[in-house]
Protein backbone atom coordinates (compact mmCIF):
# COMPACT_ATOMS: atom_id res chain seq x y z
CA UNK A 1 0.00 0.00 0.00
CA UNK A 2 1.36 3.29 -1.21
CA UNK A 3 0.79 6.47 0.57
CA UNK A 4 0.19 9.61 -1.23
CA UNK A 5 1.29 12.77 1.15
CA UNK A 6 0.03 15.83 -0.29
CA UNK A 7 3.04 18.74 -0.23
CA UNK A 8 4.12 21.99 -1.40
CA UNK A 9 6.95 24.11 -1.34
CA UNK A 10 7.24 27.37 0.44
CA UNK A 11 10.14 29.65 -0.39
CA UNK A 12 12.23 30.62 2.26
CA UNK A 13 15.76 32.59 3.61
CA UNK A 14 17.38 30.70 6.32
CA UNK A 15 20.29 32.69 8.69
CA UNK A 16 22.86 30.48 10.06
CA UNK A 17 24.67 30.55 13.39
CA UNK A 18 27.85 31.09 11.26
CA UNK A 19 26.50 33.85 9.24
CA UNK A 20 26.14 32.31 6.36
CA UNK A 21 22.58 32.39 4.88
CA UNK A 22 20.97 30.04 2.18
CA UNK A 23 17.42 30.65 -0.18
CA UNK A 24 15.59 27.81 -0.83
CA UNK A 25 12.11 26.02 -0.09
CA UNK A 26 10.72 23.86 2.50
CA UNK A 27 8.38 21.12 2.08
CA UNK A 28 5.32 21.41 3.86
CA UNK A 29 1.99 19.53 4.49
CA UNK A 30 -1.40 20.67 2.50
CA UNK A 31 -3.09 19.77 5.47
CA UNK A 32 -2.09 20.77 9.08
CA UNK A 33 -2.57 18.47 11.88
CA UNK A 34 -4.76 20.13 14.38
CA UNK A 35 -6.07 22.92 12.68
CA UNK A 36 -7.92 23.98 9.35
CA UNK A 37 -5.42 25.11 6.43
CA UNK A 38 -1.59 23.94 5.75
CA UNK A 39 0.99 23.33 7.33
CA UNK A 40 3.42 26.90 7.74
CA UNK A 41 6.94 26.87 8.44
CA UNK A 42 6.93 27.31 12.20
CA UNK A 43 4.64 23.98 12.17
CA UNK A 44 7.90 22.65 10.89
CA UNK A 45 10.25 24.91 12.65
CA UNK A 46 8.65 23.78 16.14
CA UNK A 47 7.97 20.03 15.64
CA UNK A 48 10.03 17.22 17.10
CA UNK A 49 12.61 16.39 14.10
CA UNK A 50 16.32 17.66 14.35
CA UNK A 51 16.55 17.70 10.47
CA UNK A 52 14.56 19.37 7.49
CA UNK A 53 14.80 18.78 3.99
CA UNK A 54 15.33 22.16 1.92
CA UNK A 55 15.49 22.38 -1.61
CA UNK A 56 18.15 24.52 -3.59
CA UNK A 57 19.04 25.77 -6.68
CA UNK A 58 18.87 23.31 -9.22
CA UNK A 59 16.33 20.17 -7.11
CA UNK A 60 18.64 19.25 -4.97
CA UNK A 61 17.54 18.44 -1.63
CA UNK A 62 19.83 19.35 1.30
CA UNK A 63 19.43 18.20 5.45
CA UNK A 64 18.89 21.25 7.36
CA UNK A 65 19.84 20.86 11.45
CA UNK A 66 17.44 23.15 13.52
CA UNK A 67 19.47 24.21 16.16
CA UNK A 68 21.91 25.80 13.41
CA UNK A 69 19.11 27.96 12.15
CA UNK A 70 18.96 31.64 13.49
CA UNK A 71 16.10 32.77 11.63
CA UNK A 72 13.98 32.34 8.78
CA UNK A 73 12.30 34.67 6.47
CA UNK A 74 9.48 33.73 4.70
CA UNK A 75 7.47 36.19 2.54
CA UNK A 76 3.99 37.64 4.04
CA UNK A 77 2.74 36.50 7.02
CA UNK A 78 1.35 33.31 6.63
CA UNK A 79 1.45 32.41 10.46
CA UNK A 80 -0.17 35.28 11.68
CA UNK A 81 -3.43 35.18 9.16
CA UNK A 82 -6.98 34.04 10.63
CA UNK A 83 -5.28 34.26 14.49
CA UNK A 84 -6.81 36.59 16.65
CA UNK A 85 -4.09 37.46 19.51
CA UNK A 86 -4.80 40.16 22.13
CA UNK A 87 -1.76 42.05 21.79
CA UNK A 88 0.98 43.32 19.40
CA UNK A 89 4.37 44.23 21.21
CA UNK A 90 7.02 46.50 19.40
CA UNK A 91 10.64 45.10 19.86
CA UNK A 92 14.02 45.12 18.89
CA UNK A 93 16.02 41.63 18.51
CA UNK A 94 19.86 41.79 19.04
CA UNK A 95 21.34 38.39 18.12
CA UNK A 96 24.55 37.14 19.83
CA UNK A 97 26.19 38.27 16.21
CA UNK A 98 25.23 41.66 16.82
CA UNK A 99 22.61 42.26 14.60
CA UNK A 100 19.67 43.67 15.18
CA UNK A 101 16.32 43.17 14.11
CA UNK A 102 12.85 45.30 14.81
CA UNK A 103 9.84 44.00 14.20
CA UNK A 104 6.25 43.02 16.29
CA UNK A 105 5.64 40.19 18.08
CA UNK A 106 1.94 38.64 18.79
CA UNK A 107 1.00 37.35 22.21
CA UNK A 108 -2.18 35.48 23.05
CA UNK A 109 -1.08 35.11 26.61
CA UNK A 110 -3.79 36.00 29.47
CA UNK A 111 -3.74 40.16 29.86
CA UNK A 112 -2.08 39.63 33.36
CA UNK A 113 0.94 37.91 31.76
CA UNK A 114 1.49 40.58 28.93
CA UNK A 115 4.61 41.97 28.83
CA UNK A 116 7.22 40.93 26.49
CA UNK A 117 9.60 39.14 29.26
CA UNK A 118 6.33 36.65 29.97
CA UNK A 119 5.59 36.33 25.54
CA UNK A 120 9.64 35.68 25.27
CA UNK A 121 10.09 33.08 28.67
CA UNK A 122 6.84 31.51 27.36
CA UNK A 123 7.83 31.15 24.03
CA UNK A 124 8.67 27.71 22.28
CA UNK A 125 12.28 27.20 20.58
CA UNK A 126 11.34 29.53 17.36
CA UNK A 127 8.60 32.29 17.41
CA UNK A 128 7.39 34.82 14.94
CA UNK A 129 8.11 38.44 14.75
CA UNK A 130 6.56 40.61 11.65
CA UNK A 131 8.49 43.11 10.01
CA UNK A 132 7.41 45.25 7.43
CA UNK A 133 4.50 42.79 6.42
CA UNK A 134 7.23 39.49 6.82
CA UNK A 135 7.59 36.76 8.38
CA UNK A 136 10.51 36.03 10.42
CA UNK A 137 10.87 32.85 12.51
CA UNK A 138 12.92 33.73 15.29
CA UNK A 139 15.19 31.21 17.21
CA UNK A 140 15.08 31.75 20.31
CA UNK A 141 18.73 30.18 21.50
CA UNK A 142 20.32 33.13 19.51
CA UNK A 143 19.17 36.08 21.01
CA UNK A 144 21.18 38.56 23.16
CA UNK A 145 18.70 40.53 24.11
CA UNK A 146 14.88 42.24 23.11
CA UNK A 147 14.03 45.43 23.64
CA UNK A 148 10.65 46.31 24.62
CA UNK A 149 10.96 49.81 24.43
CA UNK A 150 11.78 50.50 20.64
CA UNK A 151 11.13 48.69 17.24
Amino acid sequence: MKLNIEMSKKKAEIVFSDGNSLSGYFFVLLHAQGRVGGECLLDLLLDERSYLPFEIDGGKVLLLQKGSIVMVKSEGCEYLKGVSYQRKMETRITFLSGQTIGGKVYSDLPQSKSRLSDFLNNSRRFFCLEVEGNEYLINTQFIKSADPNTA
